[in-house]
This record gives structure tokens, C-alpha cells and sequence, in this order.
């Protein structure tokens, strides 16, 4: 990719638009799946795409192209799509210091290039093996997803930026034949040591689903309970990070006032970031799709707004300046304002104290899936616990959780120590676009009231 990189500063240097940017990313698709006899290899899948963009006279004109000896003509292109477009004038874009870097996420531990096929595969099967033999009984799957991804963005602005990322995930999943499923995904940034020596971690899988197999079911209502690390991040991300989006708030005033800068949204002990460093998490971006550096940007301070997320043109219609959160979801389509690694900052009060605090209620883990209706949220929940006296007591057959994000933020009444982060290569996905690798997460939580059903 350097040889096309430097192609790409010639092309945009020589661009005569107010501003020129040249998008090539070379990318290579892995999945291997085990279930039971069942086995399947695809890949590596290669593709190289390109995106040329250019503004002139305050509109934005945009080409796709699959060739590096094309990224001229698409530029071309671009720029007579800007001054054919019959879109009303937008500022300037605020554009960041120009740039000039290289970054790769394979310098510590063994890049997951590496690796070899047979290896993932072995690997799958084993723990596939492991898991199905811990429910006689039940089914089970695993499931290994590589992104290998060496990404270029040059403007004429200055920035010409590389980086190289090792994006992998495993997905492990178990159902008894009651229907009762445990699932989860391990994504991650980097190195594929994290993926070996799980294999007591996956054996609990199973047992752990065999001993929570009942039938009693609880009453719906409202009722007090403590999230774990992951739904509190699904109700960080789902919930609440899309909201605050600011193309998405461009587009919706009502929201946009609801969410203003300054607003409470929370309890005093919500404090909420969104944070592109997280380098070993698949969230994470040295650099965002317009070539700005990523960076942390603080959401929610005290249960009150106190930022959006940005991409170079809201920041210049809002009169502030890009977080680093422009991503695009494809080739040929507009960045948009989105979450990278978001999650809740944690508190100070260990788990063991939030059980005390929570008395008599419902401790609540895991994520199974969920929707979103503006501030609306329903997120169905994996495991559910009883507590009673504040000592877990028994296991209740999964519930679904509901409600206005504001009034569930507001109940929050205590945080825990104890920040987890979880991600996903394909885990958020925004008015049916594809979707992209984001992480969530947060502490453990107490919330004072949650409609449960």
C-alpha cells in the first residue's frame, strides 16, 4: 500500500477543488466455523476499494472506484458530481493538522496474519468439542471472524495517514434443547494469543448454561437490579452513543434540543466516553476515516451532555472541532458521526457493596439483542439472577428490559470498580448501513427502578 499511498499525496496535492481526500483500503475476510460434524472454511477473501471526495464551493462531491490507477478520474468525477449537486452550501470543513504517519497494531504478540488457516481452524473445533461435550444434551458453535485491513487517507490538507489493522473475534454459543441459550463474542485488536488457552473458560460455558436450565419465571414490573459490565455498554451504546451522534441530531431537532449541550441526562454518577485509543479493542482507530487523530471525548460528565460526536463537516456547522469519530461503513459512502469505544466510567463501590445496596432484586447478564425507537430502548438479557439480602439466590428464566433512556440514566444510583470492555466486528449498524467493529462497556450498575417483562 506505501507505493499507492504515495500516489494518492501526488493526486491530491494536484487536485484543484478547495479540498481533495483519497480513501484506499486493501482488505482480507476470514471465517471459520465449527458446528458439531459441521465445518466450514472461507478465505482469506482479499479487495482493494477506494473513495475520492472533494468539497468545492461549500458542496461535497463523492466517487467509488476499485483500481488504484483510477484514483485520478474518480477525483475527477467527484469534483463535477460538487458542482453538478443541487444540495444547499455548507461551511468549510474544520480540518485538523496535517498529518503525516504510519501505524500497525502487529508489533506485540503473533499478528493474526501469521496464523495459519488450519490452526484457526483446529482451534474452532477443539473448542467446539470442549463446549458440546459439556452439554450432552444441547448444540454448540463456534465461530472465528478475521478483518485484516491496511487503510490510506491523503487530502490536500496536508494529512496522509496509514494504518494497519488485525481485527479478530470468536464466537462461542450453546443451546439446550429447551431453548436456553449462552452466548458470547471475544473481539479484540492485535495479537491471536488471547484466542488460546480457553479451554476452561469454554467448558464453563456449558455447565454454567445446565445450571441455570429452569422453568420459574418472576413477575413483570418495575423492580431494582444491578447490570453487569456488558449491558451496561449495550445500554451505553444502544441506548444512549447513537444519540448523540451529531449527523444523526442534524437530522432530528427534537432530539437535538432533548440532547443539547448542558442538558442532564443522567444521575450525578453517569459519567460516559467515547474513546478511539483503546488500541487492543476492535473500536479503535489511531486514525478516523477523514484522516482526523482519534482521541477521548467525554460524552456525559455528572449526568449531564457535554459533548457530541463529530466528523470534520459537523464540527464546522456546530463551531467546534472534529472528536475523531468519522467512519464509513463501505466504499463510496459519506463519513458519518460514530461511536468508536464507548462506555460508562466506573465508581468506587466494589460489587460484593452494590448487592448490599440492592437488597432484594435482580442481577441482571449478558446481551441477546435488543431495538431502539429514538429514547426508547428494549434489550433482551441473557441471564437473570435473583438476590435476595443482597446474596444471589437462584437463576429465573431470561427477561427483557425496557424503558426512556433519560429515566433509566436518572435511576442509576451507584457505579461499581470494576470497568469491563466487550466488542464486536459487526456490532453496530445505523439507518441500514453495514455494519462496523465498535466496543462497549462500563462497570457494574445500580439502578434504583427497571421495567422488566
Amino acid at each position: 500500500m506505501q507505493k499507492h499511498r504515495d500516489l494518492a499525496e501526488k493526486a491530491v496535492a494536484g487536485s484543484e477543488a478547495d479540498f481533495a481526500e483519497l480513501r484506499l483500503a486493501r482488505t482480507s475476510r476470514t471465517t471459520v466455523t465449527h458446528a458439531g460434524l459441521t465445518h466450514m472454511n472461507n478465505g482469506p477473501i482479499e479487495q482493494f476499494t477506494g473513495t475520492a471526495r472533494v468539497f468545492i464551493a461549500g458542496k461535497w462531491g463523492i466517487c467509488e472506484f476499485s483500481s488504484p490507477e483510477q484514483m485520478h478520474k474518480a477525483l475527477d468525477k467527484a469534483a463535477a458530481l460538487a458542482i453538478h449537486s443541487k444540495s444547499h452550501p455548507v461551511p468549510f470543513p474544520i480540518l485538523p493538522p496535517a498529518c503525516r504517519d504510519t501505524y500497525s497494531d502487529d508489533v506485540n504478540g503473533v499478528p493474526l496474519a501469521d496464523v495459519p488457516l488450519r490452526e484457526k481452524s483446529f482451534l474452532c473445533k477443539h473448542y467446539c468439542e470442549l463446549l458440546g461435550a459439556s452439554i450432552p444434551s444441547g448444540s454448540a458453535r463456534v465461530t472465528y471472524d478475521e478483518i485484516i485491513r491496511d487503510r490510506v487517507i491523503a487530502n490536500s490538507n496536508g494529512t496522509s495517514v496509514r494504518e494497519i489493522e488485525n481485527l479478530g473475534s470468536m464466537k462461542t454459543q450453546a443451546v439446550l434443547p429447551g431453548g436456553l441459550i449462552a452466548s458470547e463474542e471475544l473481539a479484540l485488536r492485535g495479537s491471536f494469543d488471547r484466542f488460546t488457552g480457553r479451554e476452561k473458560h469454554i467448558a464453563g460455558i456449558g455447565s454454567d448454561l445446565l445450571f441455570r436450565e429452569t422453568t420459574t419465571c418472576i413477575a413483570q414490573g418495575k423492580t431494582r437490579v444491578i447490570l453487569d459490565p456488558e449491558l451496561t455498554g449495550i445500554l451505553v451504546h444502544e441506548a444512549f452513543g447513537h444519540l448523540v451522534e451529531a449527523d444523526f441530531l442534524e437530522n432530528n431537532p427534537a432530539v437535538a434540543h432533548l440532547l443539547r449541550i448542558g442538558s442532564t441526562v443522567g444521575s450525578k454518577c453517569v459519567n460516559i466516553v467515547d474513546d478511539s485509543l483503546q488500541m487492543n479493542q476492535p473500536g479503535s482507530m489511531k486514525w478516523d476515516d477523514e484522516g482526523s487523530p482519534g482521541r477521548k471525548t467525554q460524552l456525559v460528565s455528572s449526568g449531564k451532555i457535554i459533548n457530541w460526536l463529530h466528523t470534520i463537516g459537523t464540527a464546522s456547522r456546530k463551531d467546534t472541532r472534529p472528536t475523531g469519530n468519522a467512519r464509513i461503513s463501505g466504499p463510496g459512502r459519506t463519513p458519518e458521526a460514530r461511536m468508536t469505544c464507548t462506555y460508562m466510567e466506573p465508581g468506587k463501590t466494589p460489587l460484593e457493596k452494590l448487592k448490599l445496596h440492592l437488597d432484594d432484586g435482580l442481577y441482571l447478564k449478558g446481551f441477546m439483542g435488543g431495538a431502539t425507537d429514538m429514547d426508547r430502548f428494549s434489550i433482551a438479557v441473557q441471564e437473570v439472577w435473583t438476590i435476595r439480602n443482597g446474596v444471589i439466590h437462584k437463576p429465573v428464566t431470561p427477561v427483557v428490559i425496557s424503558g426512556r433512556v433519560a429515566d433509566v440514566l436518572g435511576c442509576i444510583v451507584d457505579t461499581g470498580d470494576d470497568l469491563q470492555l466487550s466488542g464486536s466486528l459487526s456490532g453496530c449498524s445505523r439507518r441500514g448501513s453495514s455494519a462496523i467493529a465498535v466496543t462497549y462497556g462500563g462497570p457494574h450498575i445500580l439502578i434504583s427502578e427497571m421495567q422488566v417483562s
